[in-house]
């Protein structure tokens, strides 16, 4: 089966060029904060056994985006089977992406992987969020899916600064474990780079001191930018968290 693909150009002044099949859409671009800010939709009711998505996005020299999508990614039961989505963003010189999709809840039976490669420049700016559920809590299934890989590479100049690699397999795995989800049931992730990452990064810590409330926050340095990363009962509770961290 071919892969379901979406291709997007951005510059100073929007969408350059499109391109996606079926089932993806793009919802009417606009202004928001400052910066175009472009939904990306989907035209069925989540991600089936075999299929797969490919995305291509190009940053140019003095974009400014914000890339979200419609609606939370449901993974359903694949019998078996499994799912993908590889995903390749480039940001030039003085682009600006903040990229952030909806929260992942994998159904009972799930198996997908995820990877993201992304090149920026000395001069871009990313600001990247990732939320992982544990399932259909409310369902009663919690961690019953068969497998969860999301592997993201940010390179700076070819090299990469910044990896994050998560596997969750639930039959071999404990996942209320304190290195694991440690007793909750979601999981946030915010990655930050850009010429201000030292400010970002007071400005993260703080906020965690500040807002945190039934939540567990933690804050690292990798070799380029900061990275933030959350525990949490609901995904609400990430996303309003990670609000505060976006316009700070």
């Amino acid at each position: 089966m071919a892969a379901t693909q979406l291709f997007l150009e951005i510059g100073p002044f929007g969408i350059q060029k499109s391109y996606f099949t079926s089932p993806l859409k793009l919802g009417t671009p606009r202004t928001a904060g400052g910066r175009q800010k472009i939904v990306l939709m989907m035209a069925s009711a989540g991600v089936l056994k075999g299929d797969a998505f490919a995305y291509h996005i190009h940053c140019h020299k003095g974009a400014d985006a914000l890339i979200t999508e419609q609606s939370y990614t449901k993974l359903f039961d694949m019998g078996g089977g499994s799912a993908k989505k590889t995903q390749y963003i480039v940001l030039d010189e003085d682009a600006s992406l903040f990229y952030c999709p909806q929260a992942v809840v994998p159904f009972a039976g799930s198996s997908f992987d995820n990877a993201i490669d992304v090149d920026v420049r000395e001069s871009s700016r990313l600001l990247y969020t990732d939320i992982v559920t544990a399932g259909r809590v409310g369902m009663g299934e919690r961690f019953s899916f068969r497998h969860y890989h999301s592997r993201v590479c940010v390179r700076l100049d070819g090299k990469p600064v910044w990896i994050d690699n998560c596997i969750l397999e639930p039959g071999r795995m404990d996942m209320g474990n304190m290195v694991l989800f440690d007793g909750y049931t979601h999981m946030g992730t915010l990655y930050y780079y850009g010429k201000d990452t030292e400010k970002k990064e007071e400005q993260l810590v703080a906020l965690c001191s500040e807002f945190c409330q039934n939540m567990t926050a933690g804050v690292s340095k990798p070799l380029k930018g900061v990275c933030l990363r959350v525990l949490a009962y609901s995904a609400q509770d990430i996303e309003e968290f990670f609000a505060k961290c976006t316009d700070c």
